[in-house]
Formats: C-alpha cells, sequence, structure tokens
C-alpha cells in the first residue's frame, strides 16, 4: 500500500535503471543499507546475562570513547527477550547511559 499517488516527473533527465532499482514506491524514498565498514564497533550489555546488548555503538577507528560523533543504539527487549524497540542517538560512548537523547 502506498503512502502517495506516485512520482511527480519533473526536469529533462530520468532516472537510470539503477536509480530506479534502489527507489522504493512503496515510500518514496531511496533504500539504503547500513554497513559500518572500517568503523569501532562497542557493546554494553547494561548487566544482561542473556548476551543480548542493550547498548551499540559506532565511530571512526581510533576515536575516542570521549568525543562526540558515535552513532548510538538503544535496544529494548520484551519479557520473552525479542527486541522490540531501537532507537539511535550522536553522542560520545562515554555518555550513552547519562545524557545521550534517544529518539
Amino acid at each position: 500500500m502506498a503512502i502517495g499517488t506516485g512520482i511527480t516527473q519533473e526536469g529533462a533527465i530520468k532516472p537510470s535503471s539503477l536509480e530506479q532499482q534502489e527507489y522504493e514506491g512503496d515510500l518514496f524514498a531511496k533504500r539504503i543499507t547500513e554497513i559500518p565498514s572500517n568503523m569501532h564497533k562497542k557493546l554494553d550489555y547494561d548487566g544482561r546475562t542473556d548476551e543480548q546488548p542493550v547498548y551499540v555503538g559506532f565511530a571512526a577507528r581510533n576515536h575516542a570513547t570521549s568525543s562526540s560523533g558515535w552513532l548510538l543504539y538503544k535496544i529494548t527487549y520484551d519479557e520473552s527477550d525479542r527486541v522490540i524497540d531501537v532507537i539511535s542517538s550522536y553522542d560520545s560512548w562515554d555518555n550513552r547511559k547519562t545524557t545521550a537523547v534517544y529518539g
């Protein structure tokens, strides 16, 4: 089910076949894949003992944990330990639990 009526084509240059393949028509948006390559990844289990992280962070290699610029995820689980919410923030790894604003 689409959220609109279609693409409005303006201008003289039409999208290439590759551009059309990466376009998600139902959302009227370009599809992307998040690949944190060449990055430092940190996990924090926040007291969980089931090997499910609560905080996940990505930053450039050798980026200090006290420096802002970390892509942070906070993961929420239900009572059956299934992921029910993943929200993001940009802050320092050291601030992931205190001042980082997720949402």
